[in-house]
């Protein structure tokens, strides 16, 4: 998860700029983003008005997990790089996002205060602990 320069008066919105950048990215519409946009376990869809309504910061308390379940299948990436970028925005927490070697993810929260590169490098140090402790356990 990219870090973003936050305005005085503007609060995060990890999960909105994400899917802004997407859509820019991609060249979707807001529509097509919607209809691709389906929950693996209810079928729900999200509509276009509610993505909207994220990108323009009208969703007022976190989003039910199917609908955050829904977006990362219409965005195509992983639930819980979508549901930490969500944690940042609605709960307001610095989110860290570690992907191990054996393919295992770590996301946890950054003690506040924390640089960008004391941040990495405590990503880096429980990155390698938790590759450390695989290793172990293999043997």
């Amino acid at each position: 998860m990219p870090l973003r320069r936050v305005a005085a008066d503007r609060p995060p919105s990890p999960l909105s700029d994400f899917i802004r950048d997407h859509i820019r990215d991609v060249g979707l519409s807001i529509r097509t983003l919607a209809l691709q946009s389906v929950s693996p376990t209810t079928g729900q869809n999200l509509t276009a008005q509610w993505i909207t309504d994220v990108l323009n910061g009208r969703v007022p308390r976190m989003p039910d997990s199917w609908r955050l379940d829904a977006l990362a299948a219409g965005l195509g990436v992983d639930p819980d790089s979508v549901k930490a970028m969500a944690i940042a925005q609605w709960i307001g927490w610095d989110i860290a996002d570690i992907q191990t070697d054996a393919g295992e993810r770590l996301i946890f929260r950054v003690p506040k205060g924390c640089t960008p590169e004391q941040r990495a490098r405590l990503a880096d140090e429980l990155g390698r602990m938790i590759t450390s402790a695989e290793l172990k356990t293999k043997e």
